[in-house]
């Protein structure tokens, strides 16, 4: 799906510049979707450190759709459809610690590999076609790991998953997701089709107007791009980092270490939890603030930029927390944000990354399942208890959610209710900027209506 040719529907098509706003309020998409989308496409149902031992399992739910993400005996990862091959009772929810999947219905049970292990009164079905214990296996669901993200596909003849994620692999992987650790996990159900909360993080072309108080000290100018099945989008770098936006009319500063010093303030107090944890650690916050003490004025920005990363490489390895070493081309293919088709997106910074993840809300499709995790390097003796809060309304919980992604919340569900208006003849994306958009819905038009 490399070169996705343009996808018509009636007289309209998605272009860079154009997307149907129906993509993400019609009911019609939303079955499509769920008939081929879903039950098609690879998608992350959890994170590995979520079943470190085995019998740890975590249950994932996608619209009508359950499945079982377990660690066996053996340290594998497996996944089965979550339900009975009796009468069709689901066996798990949420997530937990097993031995054995044990239906409470009738009591038939199976082995973490899924295998059956016991049928209550077994004599009665004697001379029963279809009877071995090789017919009534656990329904296994095929998957695989990247990054510390385990995914799943219901489809038995899926695409390879080393071809889907052969883009995300050659510019992620150098960044070793898989060493980072949740410090935070934060479930919502929002207002909006789970397109429209995805697509807020797809792009910088809002920063400006949504996130101002980014703009003393980040120029956002920005490309994005298509990867695959996936998208990405990059900064530009035409001014340094610590500098102001172009946009703001202000040169860049002889002297940026306040700037720098800034935008690491940001992530923590506009991005993090309570603590500051979120898009960076805490440690590196506090790291750079070495540069106003420890730097002479009238440094490079390079000088700067590179001194500030050396000091927070510096206090994780005092930690034993060992940072993956990029090249500038490496970086640079890397960029800062990527949605990994369908419903997954990385917005990383330093040592840390912004895991967002959203799926329907069962049958209601202009509401959604919304998952944010803070994902940071920390050494095994800062890794808190996993702890998963789930806000049945987001609004109730304003003062735990970091305010950066406050604004974002109100922000879809405006432009949920906005895409209904009559007035409205398609979506006009930046062809520039918002190429993760309309690429998106290429490959979603790939599934939907391919022949």
């Amino acid at each position: 799906m490399n070169d996705l040719s343009v996808v018509h529907r009636g007289e309209r098509a998605i272009r860079p510049d154009f997307v149907l706003q129906e993509d993400n309020i019609s009911a019609k998409v939303a079955q499509a979707e769920k008939q081929k989308l879903w039950s098609r496409a690879w998608q992350v149902a959890c994170r590995d450190e979520e079943i470190p031992r085995p019998g740890n399992f975590v249950t994932y739910d996608v619209i009508d759709q359950s499945i079982i993400v377990v660690r066996t005996e053996s340290g594998a990862i497996k996944a089965y459809h979550n339900v009975c091959m009796h009468r069709g009772r689901q066996l798990t929810a949420g997530c937990g610690t097993v031995n054995k999947f044990h239906c409470s219905f009738h009591g038939w049970q199976w082995n973490l590999d899924g295998e059956l292990l016991r049928i209550q009164d077994r004599d009665d079905w004697a001379g029963c076609p279809e009877m071995q214990d090789s017919d009534l296996g656990l329904s296994e669901v095929r998957s695989a790991t990247w990054g510390g993200f385990v995914f799943i596909n219901m489809d038995r003849n899926c695409e390879p998953f080393e071809q889907y994620i052969a883009p995300v692999q050659r510019a992620l992987g150098p960044m070793r997701f898989e060493e980072m650790r949740f410090a935070w996990y934060k479930t919502m159900v929002i207002k909006t089709n789970w397109k429209t909360a995805l697509e807020s993080f797809m792009e910088s072309y809002h920063v400006a107007s949504l996130h101002p108080q980014y703009l003393p000290m980040v120029d956002e100018a920005n490309k994005s791009f298509a990867e695959g099945q996936h998208g990405k989008h990059i900064y530009l770098l035409e001014r340094p980092m610590g500098a102001p936006s172009r946009r703001t009319g202000k040169p860049v500063p002889e002297d940026l270490r306040e700037g720098i010093v800034s935008v690491l303030n940001v992530f923590k107090e506009w991005v993090g939890d309570a603590e500051g944890k979120g898009q960076v650690t805490v440690r590196s916050a506090n790291a750079a603030q070495r540069v106003l003490s420890e730097l002479p004025a009238g440094l490079s920005a390079m000088d700067v930029t590179m001194a500030t990363v050396g000091f927070m490489i510096e206090a994780a390895a005092k930690e034993g927390v060992q940072w993956p070493i990029l090249t500038m081309e490496q970086v640079m293919d890397a960029g800062v944000d990527w949605n990994v088709f369908p419903n997954l997106v990385l917005v990383f910074a330093f040592d840390g990354c912004l895991v967002f993840r959203a799926r329907p809300n069962g049958d209601d499709h202009e509401s959604c399942v919304f998952d944010m995790w803070s994902i940071l390097r920390m050494a095994p003796h800062e890794v808190p208890k996993l702890e998963r809060e789930f806000y049945p309304d987001w609004k109730d919980h304003v003062a735990k959610i970091p305010p950066l992604l406050v604004q974002d919340l109100r922000n879809m569900e405006g432009v949920q209710r906005g895409m209904h208006s009559l007035g409205l003849k398609g979506l006009r994306t930046n062809p520039v900027q918002e190429v993760q958009i309309s690429h998106f819905h290429e490959v979603l038009h790939q599934y939907l209506y391919a022949k």
